[in-house]
């Protein structure tokens, strides 16, 4: 038995396109700079995956090769993406950045402040309400928030269903 540990084209093409997504996000980044994170990383993950189709169409791979290539740019795309939005808009990094910029002990008062670029302590709670406002899930009736109807609560039953299935806290 002979064992090839050389990936065929199209596995080496996914893997090329692996490689490809941070790098057009760093491209990006800079010049021509796309300012908006989420935008930038769709259009980085579009321009990959589509250079992977082009490749794919290409080599015409078997359906092995074809499969293994998707589930291999798939996840590549999924891990890229879990640390875009760490670096992007990770909460508890921003919090932690915001320590570091001031370089010295601070209140929780005075990092607060820091946190938010000098808003006030309601900032917290704003900005991240401007999140579920931006993603549809929250909306304002009268002066108070409630839960949009389909889009709020299918997430937060499907919130709620994972945590239970991974045993975590309601």
């Amino acid at each position: 038995m002979v064992i090839d540990f050389v990936p065929s084209a199209a596995i080496a093409s996914s893997l090329a396109a692996s490689v490809l997504l941070p790098g057009v996000l760093l491209v990006f980044s800079h010049r021509p700079r796309i300012a908006a994170p989420g935008r930038r990383f769709v259009i980085a993950t579009t321009l990959a995956w589509a250079g992977w189709v082009a490749a794919m169409i290409a080599i015409e791979p078997g359906w092995v090769d074809l499969l293994s290539g998707t589930l291999l740019l798939a996840t590549a795309t999924l891990a890229g993406f879990t640390l875009w939005t760490l670096i992007a808009w990770g909460f508890t990094l921003s919090m932690l950045l915001a320590l570091h910029r001031s370089e010295k002990a601070l209140s929780v008062e005075k990092w607060a402040l820091a946190y938010t670029r000098g808003w006030p302590f309601a900032a917290f709670g704003r900005d991240r309400l401007g999140v579920l406002f931006a993603l549809g899930l929250v909306e304002a009736h009268d002066g108070r928030l409630v839960m949009t109807a389909v889009r709020g609560r299918l997430f937060a039953k499907a919130a709620i269903g994972l945590r239970a299935l991974f045993g975590l806290p309601r």
